[in-house]
């Protein structure tokens, strides 16, 4: 069940609203400003995130001025307007010392308050971030979203979920949904100026916060060497990096964020795992279990599309895990691979 929405007042009389989950220490999770719904995004796998996390923190989740279900015509979104919304929002929950996690955009107000309230920020972890988002919209994908960002706000919110998530997909569709609803064209526009001209990479030798560097390769926002110059620059920083996009190595990630941020004892949240196959005849050895996993749902009859919704990954990583386990099996196509599967008691057969 979704947290209850609360509000409170920034200095300039602007109303933010929150949400908090969980127990133990305080951890602010700060997102890109084109998903930022406390509402909303409960119904959207953010919640797993959250749910996760509220294990061992008290999660905070707020919508900063202009987006979500905070007030939204407002004229001041500085990063100073910005920090003093997260300012409010500590106030009334009466965290004085907390852990910041700033993803893709988000990232930029996490750094500015860590380095405006050394005092308050225990722990910084930083998601798919840069120190300029400038550099990297030379890039051919973001230079596109830029474009749809001024020219076609609709099929901006549609593609920022398919370069995510994998057109034509539900999360796709979701996200897009999150996306109409967290701002509008006008506010995401002066959002994105904004990111266009802060540059923190003159700064970052000054955070005194124990930092966490996370990078996701196919992400859409920042470079493996803007993510390795970041964790390089800031002077307590260690780096990781992930394979693929985002939602593959959810669970890594989270428990990279768990195991870096001290927080109270918590158990083993993640879904149970599947029944173990009976051991496989040789020849399934060097299948990894990724491709074990896609070949056994190919036996049990799901396409494409059902297997990278039920995996959350992308409809082209399927079809490379097909193509790999084809050709490590000697299939030619799903009805061999489901014989294979069969054969080696991966999968009990029908009847």
């Amino acid at each position: 069940m979704a947290p209850r929405v609360q509000f409170a007042t920034a200095g300039d009389g602007v109303r933010i609203a929150y949400t908090v989950s969980g127990t133990g220490p305080p951890l602010f999770w700060l997102p890109h400003f084109l998903a930022s719904h406390v509402q909303l995004e409960w119904e959207f796998p953010q919640k797993f995130v959250y749910t996760r996390l509220a294990q061992q923190f008290t999660v905070v989740r707020f919508d900063c001025r202009g987006l979500g279900l905070s007030d939204r015509e407002v004229d001041d979104i500085s990063l100073e307007a910005r920090m003093g919304d997260l300012d409010a929002v500590a106030s009334r929950i009466g965290a004085e010392r907390f852990a910041l996690v700033g993803i893709e955009g988000g990232g930029n107000l996490a750094v500015s308050y860590a380095l405006a309230h050394p005092e308050r920020v225990s722990h910084l972890v930083l998601i798919n971030w840069t120190p300029r988002f400038r550099d990297e919209a030379s890039g051919a994908r973001l230079r596109a979203l830029g474009l749809l960002l001024k020219q076609d706000w609709e099929m901006l919110a549609q593609n920022v979920g398919g370069v995510a998530f994998g057109y034509d997909t539900p999360i796709a569709t979701g996200y897009a949904r999150l996306v109409r609803a967290s701002v509008n064209q006008p506010t995401a526009i002066r959002y994105g100026q904004l990111l266009e001209e802060e540059d923190f990479l003159p700064v970052l030798p000054q955070v005194a916060a124990e930092a966490l560097v996370l990078h996701s390769e196919e992400n859409s926002y920042a470079s493996e060497a803007s993510a390795r110059t970041v964790a390089a620059s800031i002077p307590n920083a260690c780096f990781r990096t992930f394979e693929g996009g985002l939602p593959r190595h959810i669970f890594q990630l989270l428990d990279a964020i768990a195991d870096f941020v001290p927080g109270a004892p918590a158990p083993d949240v993640r879904p149970a795992a599947p029944a173990p196959a009976p051991a496989p005849l040789p020849g399934a050895a060097s299948l990894t279990d990724r491709e074990l996993e896609i070949l056994v749902l190919v036996a049990r009859g799901l396409s494409n599309r059902e297997m990278a919704d039920q995996l959350v990954l992308s409809p082209r990583t399927i079809e490379r895990h097909l193509e790999n386990l084809y050709r490590k099996t000697g299939s030619r196509n799903r009805a061999e691979a489901t014989a294979y599967a069969f054969t080696r008691g991966l999968v009990d057969q029908p009847g």
